[in-house]
């Protein structure tokens, strides 16, 4: 963990001095991944398999050089023998030490669906939690990192849920489905839960108890099994079609989705109601910056679109036709944004659809096109500038490395990227480590501990 102290720095601030750095033994991280959240010491990581969803965690300790060449301290998931749960358990065996600990990983989870086939359909909560959709009977399912048990059920749809997204302080769940709505649900984090908990081993079967304390006892039973997913609170309508993206800012109070109806629509969190459709505009996929900007991935005209949100076009960037956006990252202070730009086989009626952009993108009459057209080669990682979407730095991936998803950690000194071909990449600047080990020594830290990080 980052001492207190240490000065402040992302991969943001100097990213020029950001390196890939391969995660050894990827056959053991749960590749690729759907999903992936970064701790200061834990990895979650969610695959992509149908039909089944398999989780692994692994240990990390971010800018933390292990003495062998990589900044950062990385452990392949390990369980107990006897932690189960799921409805199955794939098994790794690999090296056991001691003998008393074997590979247990990944851990599985069976759907009765199609399976998790992309990042629409899966996120990992701040208590390290899956929330998924993409289920037959319409629901959005909570799940345990350890053991794979599916911990709560939740249903308000009419159809399958086809998409969905969290507010980063974890407070709300957004949700869209094919039946054309958007579920707004709220998300209780589990201390609440433990507290209660305790409260119900407080009274001994063995010992007599008034009527009062039963019922005091009894309350706080109910209490502790609040559901974790409470809701939905809102429905969000407004779209003619399939939800296909959906977002949420819990600062903004504002729910962004789109649908294969076109035009992407504004909801408050507030009251559900319906605060502003951006008209003729379709996207692909959308995301909220914090700093009240909404980008918008049109996947048939390769652009990406800024908007305030009261609708005003910002800027547009044109990207090459031979590459489309398949993961959208936004800094904290929401003024910057890591773009996965993957290759892509679609060329018919590309060139024809470049030359109809003003015409389909209302507002864009003053927007150059030789401006924002973007020389991009894909697959790679570009950073952005928002709201502008001038292009910081990109980080050239090899070809066959589509990325299928990516997690910044909570202080953005590093990018997690998972890639088709099964690699974990791991983005970081390396002078950062070294300046963490210096700041140790400062505040006195010693011991054998040190001695592997300085070599």
């Amino acid at each position: 963990m980052v001492p207190s102290g240490t000065p402040s720095m992302t991969i943001f601030r100097n990213p020029k001095e950001v390196k890939p750095y391969i995660v050894p033994s990827p056959e053991r991280c749960n590749l690729p991944a759907a999903a992936i959240h970064a701790s200061s010491d834990f990895l979650i990581i969610v695959d992509i398999n149908a039909p089944a969803a398999h989780i692994a965690q692994h240990k990390w300790q971010p800018n933390t050089p292990d003495g062998q060449g990589m900044p950062f301290l990385f452990q392949h998931g390990k369980a107990s023998a006897g932690s189960t749960g799921g409805t199955f358990m794939r098994m790794f065996k690999g090296p056991t030490g001691s003998g008393s600990e074997d590979w247990h990983f990944p851990q599985a989870l069976a759907f009765p669906t199609s399976g998790i086939r992309s990042s629409d359909v899966v996120s990992i909560t701040c208590d390290k939690e899956i929330i998924t959709g993409g289920h037959v009977d319409n629901s959005v399912r909570l799940i345990s990192a350890d053991g794979a048990k599916t911990l709560e059920i939740a249903r308000g749809h009419c159809a399958p849920v086809t998409c969905l997204g969290q507010s980063t302080d974890g407070n709300y769940l957004v949700t869209g489905s094919r039946d054309a709505t958007v579920l707004l649900w709220r998300i209780h984090r589990t201390s609440t839960s433990r507290s209660s908990s305790m409260s119900e081993l407080s009274t001994d079967p063995g010992t007599p108890t008034s009527s009062g304390s039963n019922a005091l006892a009894n309350n706080l039973a109910d209490k502790s099994r609040r559901r974790r997913i409470e809701g939905p609170i809102h429905f969000l309508r407004g779209h003619h079609a399939e939800i296909i993206s959906c977002c949420v800012s819990s600062d903004l109070g504002i729910v962004v989705s789109c649908s294969h109806s076109s035009d992407v629509l504004l909801h408050s969190i507030r009251r559900g109601r319906l605060i502003r459709r951006l008209v003729g505009v379709e996207a692909h996929a959308v995301c909220l910056s914090s700093y009240g900007i909404v980008m918008a991935w049109n996947k048939s005209l390769h652009t990406l679109s800024t908007f305030t949100l009261n609708g005003t076009l910002v800027a547009r960037a044109q990207f090459p036709f031979s590459s489309s956006i398949n993961c959208m990252e936004v800094s904290a202070d929401g003024q910057k944004a890591l773009i996965g730009l993957n290759s892509c086989l679609e060329s018919d009626g590309a060139f024809d659809n470049s030359r109809h952009l003003k015409s389909k993108m209302p507002g864009t009459e003053d927007l150059s096109d030789e401006e924002n057209r973007l020389d991009i080669p894909s697959p790679s990682i570009c950073l952005l500038e928002l709201p502008s979407l001038k292009v910081l730095h990109s980080m050239k991936l090899r070809e066959g490395q589509d990325i299928t998803a990516m997690a910044l950690n909570k202080d953005h000194t590093n990018l997690l990227v998972s890639t088709v071909d099964k690699q974990l990449i791991i983005f970081t600047d390396p002078a950062l480590s070294l300046k963490v080990v210096d700041q140790m020594l400062k505040l006195g830290w010693e011991g054998d501990g040190l001695s592997p990080l300085m070599k």
